[in-house]
């Protein structure tokens, strides 16, 4: 199994873990299984999409470690409300961004902003049914990708994520 969808099994079974009461940091590592779980799914789509050929897991690897967490973010904003900079335009062929991509996009911010609260704010209460409701997100991303994934508008997604800070006009 791919470390992405590893991510995603744990999420659940760390929400599910304690069935009466459970922990926060149970319920904090699930919210953070599952934002690394779209992460690492789309770093794998990208970079198996950059570099086909399966004698340079290495290769990929070594480019896996280029993409950024906040560029990662300003691309899916962009994205998440179907307007892209001039830049990323040319990519999407005249077409409008997908449902499907959008909805990948805003599950991403969503995901990393929860990420952030479950890392990082110690007061914040998680509850089990708003932190199922992130890990379904993910999973719906998991199923709008196999959707959208031969699209001009992904291979445009996918580049952004990686690339669009250094692309010029």
């Amino acid at each position: 199994m791919s470390l992405h969808d590893d991510l995603r099994e744990q999420a659940r079974h760390l929400c599910s873990k304690e069935p009466r009461r459970p922990k926060q940091a149970s319920l904090r590592r699930a919210v953070s299984s599952a934002y690394y779980a779209l992460f690492h799914k789309l770093v794998f789509e990208a970079t198996h999409r950059f570099i086909r050929l399966a004698d340079r897991a290495e290769l990929r690897q070594c480019l896996g470690r280029a993409f950024g967490h906040a560029d990662m973010k300003d691309v899916s904003v962009q994205f998440a409300k179907g307007t892209v900079s001039p830049k990323l335009s040319a990519g999407l062929k005249g077409r409008q961004v997908q449902p499907e991509l959008r909805r990948i996009a805003v599950a991403f911010v969503d995901l990393q902003q929860a990420r952030h609260e479950a890392d990082y704010d110690s007061a914040r209460l998680f509850r089990r049914r708003e932190v199922v409701s992130l890990i379904d997100e993910a999973e719906q991303s998991f199923a709008d990708w196999q959707a959208v994934r031969e699209s001009p508008q992904a291979d445009t997604y996918l580049l952004a994520l990686l690339a669009q800070r250094q692309m010029r006009l």
